[in-house]
């Protein structure tokens, strides 16, 4: 796979995601894996965690006693993994690759892909190529761990409404979800805004002092209202506009395609146990199938 061909457009934002996001989700993501996947796993287990990013997860999996592979297609995410690692989890191993065209030195016994990353893979047959890769890189009856934002979830949920978001002293972000749901296509927007120069005047430390208030949970919704109108707030503040693509893949079809690409004994779960539905990301645990041979 070329660089060209890689998912490389997530450089721009690593930085942003490793400072804020990516501590958070691994975090959640981490409760998650201890709850449906970790118990079943035997200790020091070879992990490979498929669009690893900046590798906050990869670190708490490894401070576990897990051997961590971690692949991912940004240089610049794998940068702050290799950092994150160095002093907490510095066994870890990370691979620049894409998901969809990668191999590794020897099998693994789990592959885990989380927080929906494979949203971000833009048609099915790049889907299924993702799963034969991984079905490839795993030993006999490994398992295979991922969750996804389906179909019905992305139409009901990503509504063009700013979402979430926060405002620092020196920057502030927010991110609002897009869902075509006839063409199955949508987007995350992220808008990025970074102070030119530092500004200590007492008019913006009054600022200051008031966005640090507004990270208080219950003022949630008011700091998203300041953010739709942050470029008024501070109008000389450097201003940038990213936009990642996604697919809203069905949950039929990525059964269809796994057990295609050679996964059985395929499960979907949600995370507090209710059945699926338009409200609930789904939880998928695939194994790979015994060889005939």
């Amino acid at each position: 796979m070329t660089v060209e061909s890689r998912y490389t457009k997530y450089d721009t934002w690593a930085w942003l995601y490793n400072l804020t996001m990516g501590s958070t989700y691994a975090e959640t993501q981490l409760k998650t894996l201890d709850k449906i996947l970790l118990p079943t796993l035997k200790k020091r287990s070879h992990i490979l965690d498929l669009c690893c990013g900046t590798g906050q997860l990869a670190v708490l999996l490894g401070r576990k006693g897990y051997q961590i592979t971690g692949l991912d297609s940004s240089e610049q995410m794998l940068k702050y993994a290799h950092k994150n690692s160095r002093h907490r989890a510095p066994q870890n191993n990370y691979i620049l690759g894409d998901a969809r065209d990668f191999s590794l030195s020897k099998p693994v016994d789990t592959v885990i892909s989380t927080s929906a990353s494979l949203n971000h893979i833009m048609s099915l047959s790049d889907l299924k190529s993702v799963f034969f890769q991984v079905n490839n890189a795993l030993k006999q009856e490994g398992v295979f761990f991922f969750d996804i934002n389906h179909h019905r979830q992305l139409d009901k949920w990503w509504n063009g409404r700013l979402a979430e978001g926060e405002i620092q002293k020196n920057y502030a972000w927010g991110i609002t979800p897009y869902y075509d749901s006839q063409a199955r296509i949508g987007s995350f927007q992220v808008k990025l805004y970074e102070a030119a120069k530092k500004n200590n005047s007492l008019f913006q430390m009054g600022k200051t002092l008031f966005y640090k208030l507004l990270s208080l949970k219950i003022l949630n919704r008011f700091r998203l209202k300041v953010l739709n109108k942050f470029s008024a707030w501070q109008p000389n503040w450097n201003y940038a506009e990213l936009d990642y693509p996604v697919r809203g893949h069905t949950v039929e079809e990525i059964k269809q395609a796994l057990t295609e690409t050679g996964f059985s004994r395929i499960s979907v779960l949600t995370l507090d146990g209710a059945e699926l539905d338009d409200n609930h990301s789904a939880y998928f645990i695939a194994y790979k199938s015994v060889s005939n041979e």
